[in-house]
């Protein structure tokens, strides 16, 4: 399985994703000349998941990520954390503080291979009860899962199950809160919060049902390159409940690495975002991970043979087209996207060696490469 963060996208993001714009038209053809977009400009990653249109021939972002596509789309699993709404066209596109992006962007997270998304965020109900329940239906529309909010009791009551290779894994997900937006009151299922209790009780009621219990978490220090309290006493309290993986949003820094009980659990603190609007090196870099779910010979599934492949999202509003890539691509340039390379290797490790720090992961056409 590999997991990537959060997807925000600001206006000014969506903006250069416009099909009409300069920017797209230019990217469109740099790509497709080198087969990276087929000829719809729609990503060409090797995976068949038919044609989802939500609106992609006003807003294609398929530019801004089909050269990480190939990375996304290998694992036989991936999932990511959708910060905000998707409700465009039905609502209108909006930017911070209450965001609102194209449905487009959904189809384009499909065929790069996101299976599976966590959507409960402190920007769920940016767009009201509405909004969340318009970006599930399109969610359903790109044929991508979503678990952390619901469109209803019953389908809150609807475990949400991946069953691959034999190995049934279990997903939660839940936001510290909402921005002080709040569901209404006959509709707590609109969104998870993070109440203990709560966590621990989905947990035990997920456990059976499944050999290994993922929980995406959206909370922490904003920018903090480190997990505070909170997420340290969380994290503990959902490993010690039997959860074999973790997976956290919100800070917009990457954060270190964990592994929890002696081994049980294993923690990705923050992965940052995966796409955004923001200007710093520091909210762009980010990186994908993976894990191997693995059955022992007493029959438990355990997390096996983590790596993390550091990621930059390029770019820059009105001027350079924002585009996805490795961040290996840089780390012999001499400049200050190189430091970032080896600083973030640094943090990386700041609590633990037992994961591998890769230039770069497996696709269908390129073998590992590890410094």
């Amino acid at each position: 399985m590999r997991s990537v963060g959060d997807i925000l996208i600001h206006s000014e993001v969506a903006e250069m994703a416009n099909t009409s714009s300069n920017f797209f038209l230019d990217s469109a053809s740099n790509l497709s000349a080198i087969a990276a977009l087929n000829e719809q400009n729609q990503i060409n990653a090797g995976s068949d998941v038919g044609n989802i249109d939500l609106g992609v021939d006003e807003y294609n972002f398929d530019p801004m990520i089909a050269r990480i596509a190939p990375y996304t789309s290998y694992a036989d699993i991936t999932v990511a954390n959708l910060e905000i709404p998707a409700a465009y066209p039905t609502l209108p596109i909006s930017t911070y503080p209450n965001f609102n992006m194209p449905s487009s962007i959904l189809g384009s997270l499909r065929r790069a291979g996101i299976d599976a998304v966590s959507f409960a965020t402190n920007h769920t109900l940016d767009q009201f009860a509405e909004g969340a329940y318009t970006t599930m239906d399109y969610l359903d529309q790109a044929g991508i899962m979503y678990y952390g909010a619901y469109a209803s009791q019953d389908d809150k009551n609807s475990p949400r199950i991946l069953d691959t290779n034999g190995i049934k894994l279990g997903f939660l997900a839940y936001t510290y809160g909402t921005n002080g937006m709040m569901p209404p009151e006959d509709e707590p299922w609109v969104v998870n919060y993070a109440y203990l209790q709560d966590m621990l009780d989905d947990v035990e009621a997920l456990k059976d049902q499944v050999d290994a219990v993922v929980v995406s978490l959206h909370l922490g220090t904003e920018y903090g390159t480190l997990p505070d309290g909170e997420q340290i006493a969380i994290t503990q309290a959902l490993a010690d409940a039997g959860v074999k993986l973790i997976i956290g949003g919100h800070p917009h820094d990457v954060q270190p690495v964990n592994w929890l009980n002696d081994g049980d659990t294993y923690v990705m603190y923050s992965q940052a975002s995966f796409m955004t609007g923001q200007v710093e090196d520091a909210n762009k870099v980010a990186g994908i991970h993976e894990v191997t779910f693995e059955r022992d010979a007493n029959g438990e599934v355990n997390v096996v043979d983590p790596k993390f492949m550091p990621t930059y999202f390029a770019g820059t509003y009105n001027q350079v087209m924002y585009e996805s890539q490795p961040l290996a691509m840089y780390k012999d340039n001499g400049d200050g996207l190189a430091s970032w390379f080896s600083d973030l290797k640094t943090r990386m490790h700041t609590y633990t060696d037992e994961f591998t720090y890769a230039d770069y992961l497996e696709t269908a056409w390129t073998e590992q490469v590890v410094e």
